[in-house]
């Protein structure tokens, strides 16, 4: 039996945007088995995700002894390929130390670090702009021509969207009818949705909002008036749980480019991210609608989390049901739409699906 190793460490967005080749890769090939390696905070948001055969977890503050033991898992699983999905000296060191005869990785122009290449044994070329979904199945369709593209699909099991929902109704949501969920985050980001704006978008009559905190949003305050539901660390799988009740009631995400708005668009939820000085033909979303300001600032593109304009983040200063919708050109998709919620302790079924 085939084994393929794959490794996306971080960030949480771009780990769910490589999920679509790994469920490509297993359609092609579903006698191979497929293990990710990926940070510990994220393996658990990959729990009963079809194909994968094992997540190793990657301890990032943990030293050269953690290091030395991810070496030992990785070894014990014997790997005939190891991909470098993500393209940094970090991943490319991971995927060698596998000790895979075939290491590979998407080729130098299209890597975040270029020299990384050097730790690979085989390089592929991109077929596009560097978005991070392209570049994964770039890279899993070298290993399978036949794959086609797929987007990334995350499942919650029953009883968690069962807890979800409690968490909701106490907060005064009420499932029957389309909610709106404002995905929150620090002003000073220059990503961050501007508050005037979201309280624009709240005012409107069409749906219920609530503001969604995560743990880096402890601090900050929500938009007066709506509803907080606050998920704390170590539970990202809330995040499934909540984007498939968002499906089922057929409501909308509204959000930055930041990892939530990626976890609940590919749980299905409709989803629309804003895009300010960030260019979405390089990380936004496949699975949900972009947006960018109608306009533009002069200072686009910027990849900078720190905005060092006297006025702020003018770049995200636009209405929140306006903004020019982007194209992001990537590969049709093929495969099953949305998942339905996991039982507790089984798998999802090849095919088995449900369209909001």
């Amino acid at each position: 039996m085939t084994t393929v190793l794959l490794v996306r460490l971080s960030a949480m967005g771009d780990v769910v945007q490589s999920l679509g080749a790994v469920a490509a890769l297993h359609r092609a090939r579903p006698e191979w088995r497929l293990v990710f390696v990926t940070q510990e905070p994220f393996v658990p948001m990959l729990e009963g995700l079809p194909g994968l055969a094992d997540v190793v977890p990657f301890a990032r503050h943990g030293g050269l002894r953690a290091f030395w033991r991810l070496r030992r898992a990785l070894r014990a699983h014997h790997a005939d390929v190891a991909v470098d999905l993500q393209g940094n000296w970090k991943s490319a060191l991971v995927a060698r130390c596998a000790g895979a005869a075939d290491v590979r990785g998407i080729a130098g122009p299209w890597r975040q670090e270029p020299a990384s290449r050097w730790l690979l044994r085989r390089t592929v070329a991109g077929s596009g702009p560097a978005h991070p979904a392209r570049m994964a199945f770039d890279l899993v369709a070298s290993l399978a021509p036949e794959a086609t593209f797929a987007l990334p699909r995350l499942q919650a099991r029953a009883d968690e969207v069962a807890a979800e929902r409690r968490c909701l109704e106490a907060i005064g949501i009420d499932l029957a009818r389309p909610f709106g969920v404002v995905v929150g985050s620090d002003p000073r980001d220059p990503r961050a949705l501007r508050p005037h704006r979201v309280a624009e978008l709240v005012a409107t009559p069409e749906r219920p909002w609530l503001w969604l905190a995560g743990p880096a949003e402890r601090e900050i305050a929500a938009p007066p008036g709506l509803p907080v539901l606050r998920h704390e660390r170590g539970e990202v799988r809330r995040l499934l749980a909540l984007g498939a009740l968002v499906a089922q009631a057929g409501g909308l995400v509204v959000g930055p480019d930041q990892g939530a708005s990626h976890v609940l668009a590919a749980t299905g939820a409709r989803c629309r991210v804003l895009f300010g000085s960030q260019d979405p033909g390089r990380t936004a979303p496949p699975a949900a609608q972009a947006f960018v300001h109608p306009e533009g600032p002069s200072c686009r593109p910027c990849r900078s989390h720190t905005c060092h304009r006297a006025e702020g983040p003018v770049c995200m200063d636009f209405p929140i049901v306006g903004g020019a919708a982007v194209e992001l050109g990537l590969p049709a998709p093929a495969g099953p739409a949305v998942p339905l919620p996991l039982q507790p302790g089984r798998g999802h079924a090849p095919g088995e699906s449900v369209r909001p």
